[in-house]
């Protein structure tokens, strides 16, 4: 019995010297120079773990990104869909807890509160964009914060949104109080997507900062914002008893004709539909007078990834001219491009996202004070 005791803690001390050996490699990754990075990620595989409901956006890294990816590099992308990131974030701190060294995720595209939730969690490699050679001919503006949260080198921008309105309905409302007029004069006509969503959550940001005439309020400060929400809701599209889960799904009202209007982060979404006969052809966008709320998108590297340097190498290809441009096309994806050569200032006036609390108790409020109400 002794002599089964004692290989059983020889073993798990043995156990426990392989996973500090992991660990130490792992850290020193941010240590290593850009040549051997490269050297050691030829013949990896890398996951990017990413929301996966656009066919537009799995084609692009299906048929463009995993390709090159591999020529170039010879690194083997492998993408992995999720209907909401915040799932894998969660299992990621469980393997934190857990002090399991290989993890199951590698590249993660997140942004806004769920970045903060990464980081807050302790769940995230480091300063990886001091690593990226790429990362010279980024937006500076980028690099700085994301939803109000300091980026500090953890994820490195992909592309960048701009909130707009879509519509066939000539003149349309721009204003808080212009819409209000036409909602209650086209009954049935108008809907947008519930807050969980974050398309809608920006339709109704952008609301209050007409309403409340300011970009730096608080949720408790939204009492207008709540009133006019419900003042509208009897001549919502069934009458404000349900709403659209998603954008898409509000894009679905708009082509069946059930409602007059869409909304999307994507302004090139429009043409791409257009072109493809999925949006009647005098569709256009436009945005409101207020501004248009504008935020970058990122990928970042867990913790505890397998393959960190074929993780490196792919986001630093990911932030390069040539997948850039090619994201750009309406046609392809229509996102914004992140790096200096191709970015373009489309929609102004440009409303700097609002704080992660915000955005979050909006979700809640809303459900409290107009849909149940």
């Amino acid at each position: 019995m002794k002599k089964l005791m004692f290989l059983l803690i020889l073993v798990s001390f043995l156990l426990i010297g392989c996973g500090k050996e992991e660990e130490v490699s792992k850290k020193d990754v941010l240590n290593m120079s850009w040549e051997e990075i490269e050297k050691n990620a030829d013949g990896q595989s890398v996951s990017i773990t990413m929301w996966g409901g656009s066919k537009e956006i799995n084609k692009y890294y299906d048929e463009f990104i995993a390709p090159n990816l591999k020529k170039e590099y010879n690194v083997t992308l492998k993408r992995v869909p999720v209907t909401d990131i915040r799932q894998p974030l969660n299992k990621l701190v469980i393997e934190k807890e857990a002090n399991k060294i290989n993890g199951s995720t590698d590249v993660i595209w997140l942004n806004g509160e769920n970045f903060k939730f990464a980081k807050t969690n302790g769940i995230l490699l480091g300063d990886i964009n001091s690593k990226l050679p790429n990362i010279e001919g980024v937006d500076p503006n980028a690099l700085r914060s994301d939803f109000g949260e300091p980026v500090d080198g953890l994820e490195a921008p992909l592309g960048q949104a701009n909130f707009i309105m879509i519509t066939e309905v000539k003149n349309p409302p721009k204003t808080a109080a212009e819409l209000r007029s036409w909602v209650i004069k086209n009954p049935g006509r108008f809907t947008y997507s519930n807050p969980n969503d974050f398309v809608g959550n920006a339709f109704i940001r952008t609301l209050a900062v007409d309403i409340l005439g300011r970009d730096d309020f608080t949720v408790d400060e939204m009492g207008p914002v709540w009133d006019y929400l419900n003042e509208i809701k009897p001549y919502l599209w069934r009458e404000g008893k349900t709403y659209p889960e998603s954008s898409e799904r509000n894009h679905e009202l708009f082509v069946s004709g059930e409602v007059d209007f869409s909304i999307s982060y994507t302004p090139s979404i429009v043409e791409n539909k257009v072109a493809l006969g999925e949006f009647p052809k005098d569709t256009y966008p436009y945005v409101m007078n207020v501004g248009s709320f504008t935020n970058n998108h990122y990928l970042t590297i867990a913790k505890n990834t397998q393959n960190p340097e074929a993780a490196l190498v792919f986001i630093n290809y990911m932030i390069s001219n040539a997948p850039q441009e090619e994201k750009m096309k309406s046609s392809v994806w229509g996102d914004g491009a992140v790096t200096k050569k191709l970015k373009e200032e489309l929609f102004t006036p440009q409303l700097e996202e609002l704080s992660p609390e915000v955005t979050e108790g909006i979700k809640d409020e809303w459900y409290e004070k107009v849909a149940k109400g």
